[in-house]
C-alpha cells in the first residue's frame, strides 16, 4: 500500500470520526443524519449537473445500488443507536465489517490478501474492539441490539465491497471518476435517508434545518470528503486493507471525545489505541 493511499485513508478516518462526533453530539440523531444526507445529496446533484457528465447506461446499477446500500447503512446505524448505547453497538458494527470484507474480498473483488495483510487487519480489529468495548454494556445488550449492530457491520462490508468493484468498473470510462461516483451515490443515498427521517421526525425537520443548517452543510461536506478519499483508496489498493485502515477512525473519535466532547479516555484504552496504530503501521509495509 503506497504512502499516498495510507495518508488518504488516515485523513478519511479523521473526517469520518468528525462527522460521527457531530451526529453523536447532535440534539437528535435522526434529524442530524437526515440533514447531513439531504445536504450531501443536494450538493452532489449540483456538482454533478454543473461539472460532470451523465452516467452511461451501465453505470446506473452501480450508482443506484451503492446509494441504496449507503442509505440502508445510515438507517440501520441510527436504529441501532436508538436501541443500544455506543458501547454496545460500535464495537460489534465496526469490528465485524473488516472481517467480513477480508473474508469476501478475494471471491468478490479479486483482491487476495497476503498473510501479513491478514495479520495486520486482525491486529486493527482487535484494537478497535478493545478500544470501543464496554463489557458491561455489551453483556447487557438484548438480541435486537446485537442483530442491529451486526446488520450495520454487514452493511458497511456490503457497500465497501460493492464500491470497490463499482469505482474500478466506472473509472476507465469517466474523467474524475472518484468525484463522479461520489456525487451520484450521495444523490441516491439521500433518498432513503431523507425519506426515513421524514417518517420518523416529519413535524420537526424544517425547524431543525433552520436552526442547524450550517452544521448540516459542514457535516455533509466532511462526510463527502471522507468517502471520496476512501473511493480513491478502493481504486488503488486492496479493499480489505483499506477498510481495516479506515477503522483507525476509532482512535480519532476517542481523541475528539476527550478534546471536544469532554469524555474520559481511560488508561485501559491506551494499549488498545497503540494496537490500532501498530496494525495501521504494519499495513503500510504489507505487500
Amino acid at each position: 500500500m503506497s504512502l499516498t493511499v495510507v495518508l488518504a485513508v488516515l485523513l478519511a478516518a479523521l473526517l469520518h470520526a468528525s462527522w460521527n462526533a457531530l451526529i453523536k453530539g447532535g440534539s437528535d440523531r435522526w434529524l442530524t443524519s437526515g440533514m447531513i444526507g439531504g445536504f450531501g445529496g443536494t450538493g452532489g446533484l449540483v456538482v454533478a449537473a454543473a461539472f460532470l457528465p451523465l452516467p452511461e447506461p451501465h453505470h446506473w446499477p452501480w450508482l443506484i445500488g451503492s446509494g441504496a446500500l449507503h442509505g440502508a447503512y445510515f438507517i440501520l446505524l441510527v436504529n441501532a443507536y436508538a436501541h443500544g448505547d455506543l458501547g454496545k453497538v460500535y464495537p460489534i458494527a465496526r469490528g465485524s465489517a473488516p472481517l467480513i470484507i477480508a473474508a469476501l474480498s478475494a471471491p468478490i473483488v479479486g483482491d487476495i490478501p497476503t498473510m501479513w495483510e491478514i495479520v495486520s487487519i486482525l491486529v486493527i480489529v482487535a484494537g478497535v474492539v478493545a478500544l470501543t468495548l464496554e463489557p458491561r454494556q455489551v453483556a447487557s445488550a438484548d438480541t435486537r441490539t446485537i442483530l442491529l449492530a451486526l446488520a450495520t457491520g454487514t452493511c458497511i462490508a456490503a457497500y465497501s465491497l460493492f464500491d470497490a468493484v463499482g469505482i474500478r468498473t466506472i473509472a476507465p470510462d469517466v474523467t474524475n471518476a472518484t468525484l463522479f461516483y461520489l456525487c451520484w451515490i450521495m444523490v441516491f443515498a439521500a433518498i432513503p435517508i431523507v425519506g426515513a427521517t421524514w417518517l420518523a421526525r416529519r413535524g420537526s425537520i424544517l425547524a431543525h434545518v433552520r436552526a442547524h443548517a450550517l452544521e448540516g452543510i459542514g457535516g455533509a461536506t466532511i462526510a463527502m470528503g471522507s468517502y471520496g478519499l476512501i473511493l480513491f483508496a478502493f481504486a488503488n489498493a486492496p479493499v480489505a486493507s483499506v477498510a481495516a485502515l479506515r477503522e483507525t477512525g476509532v482512535v480519532f473519535a476517542a481523541l475528539i471525545g476527550v478534546l471536544v466532547l469532554g469524555e474520559k479516555f481511560g488508561a485501559r484504552r491506551i494499549p488498545a489505541a497503540i494496537l490500532v496504530a501498530a496494525g495501521a503501521a504494519a499495513l503500510k509495509f504489507a505487500a
